[in-house]
């Protein structure tokens, strides 16, 4: 994939839909708005990563993304060979924790680009990093929208802050078309695919950290899922 280096091409787009959510949200509309079909659903609980899982995660995430940059003169064939001896050893951890098929997971990071392999394992060196609201200092304090312009940033990608900025830059998709660091947005929040289905990290929220998280299925059918490079 071909870096992008600004998203000012999309600037008016931006604007006008995160001004009109914005607004839609201020006024109390948007949950029951029939053009989003979307409602803030109740809060789920996250079973959370033990600290020594999440930093040996986040740190072979590192080792991974550094290899990768060390390695930018080579074919992509030999990148892409570096990335895997990483990849599954990580999707074993992971798949683990979220009890799902480490085969699936490892399946699907294999098969996405360098870019969002590269985007992948940004995302996972801020696993256990504090959620502060507004925050934006990775590897100190980030909110749900400052990891993912954090993560696609190390492709290229310029994304602007706040989640429903972020939901307007990007191009809506269906879920069935979701690949590795794709988004999921609803109202107040969005986090990044781990490319399996419903399967993400986020900033969530106040008290947690960056974690690894299965959508809850009463709330899979108010995400909508977008595409950053589109």
């Amino acid at each position: 994939m071909t870096a992008r280096v600004s998203y000012y091409p999309k600037l008016i787009r931006v604007i006008s839909r995160a001004l009109a959510i914005a607004l839609l949200l201020s006024m109390g509309v948007l949950p029951s708005f029939s053009i989003f079909g979307v409602m803030n659903p109740e809060p789920v609980e996250a079973k959370p990563m033990p600290a020594i899982e999440s930093a040996w995660v986040a740190m072979q995430a590192q080792q991974a993304f550094d290899a990768l940059e060390d390695t930018s003169k080579i074919s992509a064939v030999e990148q892409r060979d570096v990335a895997s001896r990483w990849i599954k050893s990580i999707a074993v951890v992971l798949a683990e924790h979220l009890e799902i098929s480490n085969k699936d997971l490892e399946r699907a990071w294999l098969q996405s680009d360098l870019s969002r392999q590269k985007v992948l394992f940004a995302a996972l060196t801020q696993l256990g990093v504090p959620y502060k609201t507004n925050a934006d200092e990775p590897g100190k304090a980030l909110d749900c929208s400052a990891l993912i312009k954090f993560a696609w940033s190390n492709a290229g990608i310029k994304m602007p802050r706040g989640s429903a900025q972020q939901y307007a830059f990007s191009e809506r998709i269906k879920s069935s078309e979701v690949r590795l660091g794709d988004l999921a947005w609803y109202p107040g929040h969005i986090s990044m695919s781990l490319g399996v289905e419903n399967i993400v990290i986020q900033a969530p929220t106040n008290g947690r950290s960056v974690e690894v998280h299965q959508i809850d299925e009463s709330r899979v059918n108010w995400v909508r899922w977008v595409d950053p490079t589109a």
